[in-house]
């Protein structure tokens, strides 16, 4: 019994050893080319928006569940990551990072700062605001109006700044246009 235990035990750890180098990243670790994995890795605004998004699939998975308390707290998260983003992108020491290059401004250029600036902050209030109006909904236990928050905030927050930071998306389906996308 003990010997098969011990047999067990070395079969997992030489997996998960032999296993290991391919869970991070499969091309980066075979391949050795360390640049074109700093060209393909997710810049901070991606990151941050993949967060976002984590957090609205949980929001939208309660609200389908009737849970109350992971809406709650799932769209908090939302608010604090956005708010984040002020933080992150405009520091108060006024140092602007190698982020603000995915922009196409020139980071030098105050007025280009300034006008990408106040960009940043209509879409982040955009979602802190919407975000908070559904923590504060869902405390009235009504999942329809949670929802209807929900979907507010998907369209007059989260794609209301896709349209504007992301290059043209493919024309919706006519099926989609008459329902509202």
């Amino acid at each position: 019994m003990k010997k098969r235990f011990m047999l067990i035990c070395l079969f997992t750890l030489a997996a998960g050893a032999i296993s290991y180098p391919y869970t991070w990243n499969i091309g980066t670790t075979l391949s050795n080319n360390i640049e074109s994995y700093h060209k393909e890795k997710p810049s901070p605004t991606r990151e941050l928006m993949r967060m976002i998004s984590s957090h609205m699939s949980k929001i939208f998975d309660a609200i389908m569940a009737g849970d109350h308390n992971t809406v709650s707290k799932e769209s908090n998260a939302v608010a604090e990551t956005s708010k984040s983003i002020m933080r992150n992108f405009f520091p108060e020491d006024g140092k602007i990072g190698e982020w603000f290059k995915e922009t196409g401004k020139d980071p030098n250029n105050p007025e280009e700062v300034t006008t990408v600036k106040k960009d940043f902050e209509q879409y982040s209030k955009s979602i802190v605001d919407a975000a908070m109006n559904i923590a504060e909904n869902v405390k009235k236990q009504n999942i329809v109006e949670t929802y209807k928050n929900f979907d507010t905030m998907l369209k007059n927050a989260c794609f209301a700044c896709h349209e504007t930071a992301r290059p043209k998306w493919p024309e919706w389906p006519e099926w989609m246009q008459i329902t509202g996308g």
